[in-house]
C-alpha cells in the first residue's frame, strides 16, 4: 500500500529539487539560496511553490533540460510524467491491501499508493468515505498522491456511499480501475468473471415449485412460499440476464409484492 523506502526516498528527492527549482525561478519564497535550506522548510512555507508546479507546469521541460541536480535519465523521466497529473477533490472510498480506492473527476476510480505511510494512518478508515483535494502523479509504473491530502470535514448519507461503492464496483467489474498512466490511464487488472449459478439456481427453482400451502396448511405457508418462488426467480434472472434492467425490475416487483403479503400474513397473527 505504499512505496518501497528507495522509491519512497527518490521521490522526495525529486520532488524537493523541482520544487526548489520553480521557487529560483518564480521567487515564491525569498531568500532561499539553497536546496538544503528549501528542504528546510516547513510544508506551510512550501506550499505555494507546490501549488505554482502544476500551475505551471511547462517549467518541467526547463527543469529535465537544466538537470541542475544531475539525476539519471531513467529519474527524470519520473519528472516528465508529472505534466500528467489529476488535481481535484477526490473521494477516498475504502481501502485495500494493495492500495487505496480514490473516485475523481468524472467519475474515475484510481489505485493509489501512499507514500512513507499508508494512507489509513492519514485518514481512518471508519472516516471513510473522505472528500479531500490532492494531485495524483504517476510514479514507479503507480499511481500516488504528492504527499499533500487536504480533508474537508463533510458528513456523507448513506446514500452518497452506495453511489461510490457502485461506482468503485462498476469500475472494478469493467476492468477501468486506474493503476498507471501509462498509455490510455487503463489498469491491467482483469475483471473477475462471474460464477455460473445457474445450475444451483435452476435446482433450487424445482424444488420450490413442489411447495405448496393452502387447504389445511398454516396461512403463512402460502404467502412464504411464494416469496421464497419469487426471490430465486429474481436470482436466476439477475444470473441468466444481468442487462436486461425491465426484467429484472418487474422480477423484483413480483418478489416485493409476496414479501409484503407475508407481512400482511405475519401482522394479522399479531
Amino acid at each position: 500500500m505504499i512505496l518501497s523506502r528507495q522509491e519512497a526516498e527518490l521521490f522526495y528527492d525529486l520532488t524537493s529539487s523541482l520544487q526548489y527549482y520553480i521557487n529560483q525561478k518564480l521567487n515564491i519564497v525569498p531568500a532561499i539560496g539553497s536546496l538544503d535550506e528549501y528542504r528546510a522548510l516547513t510544508m506551510q512555507e512550501k506550499f505555494p511553490v507546490r501549488n505554482a508546479l502544476y500551475e505551471h507546469i511547462g517549467l518541467i521541460d526547463e527543469f529535465v533540460r537544466d538537470n541542475p541536480q544531475q539525476f539519471s535519465q531513467e529519474e527524470l523521466a519520473n519528472v516528465l510524467s508529472w505534466k500528467t497529473f489529476v488535481r481535484g477533490k477526490f473521494y477516498i472510498e475504502r481501502y485495500l491491501k494493495k492500495y487505496a480506492i480514490f473516485i475523481g473527476p468524472e467519475d474515475k476510480v484510481y489505485a493509489v499508493h501512499g507514500l512513507m505511510e499508508p494512507l489509513d494512518n492519514i485518514i481512518d478508515r471508519s472516516h471513510l468515505p473522505q472528500i479531500i483535494d490532492t494531485v495524483l502523479l504517476p510514479f514507479a509504473d503507480k499511481v500516488i498522491y504528492d504527499g499533500i491530502v487536504i480533508r474537508h470535514q463533510v458528513f456523507f448519507g448513506r446514500g452518497l456511499s452506495e453511489d461510490l461503492k457502485e461506482i468503485y464496483l462498476a469500475a472494478k467489474s469493467r476492468g477501468e480501475i486506474i493503476e498507471s498512466f501509462r498509455a490510455t490511464q487503463k489498469t491491467t487488472i482483469p475483471p473477475k468473471m462471474p460464477k455460473n449459478w445457474q445450475p444451483k439456481l435452476q435446482n433450487l427453482q424445482a424444488i420450490a415449485e413442489t411447495l405448496q400451502g393452502g387447504r389445511g396448511q398454516p396461512a403463512l405457508y402460502s404467502p412464504v412460499f411464494s416469496l421464497i418462488k419469487a426471490a430465486i426467480a429474481l436470482g436466476n434472472l439477475a444470473t441468466a440476464a444481468p442487462s436486461d434492467t425491465e426484467a429484472l425490475w418487474q422480477a423484483f416487483d413480483r418478489a416485493s409484492r409476496a414479501l409484503d403479503k407475508t407481512a400482511e400474513t405475519l401482522q394479522r397473527r399479531e
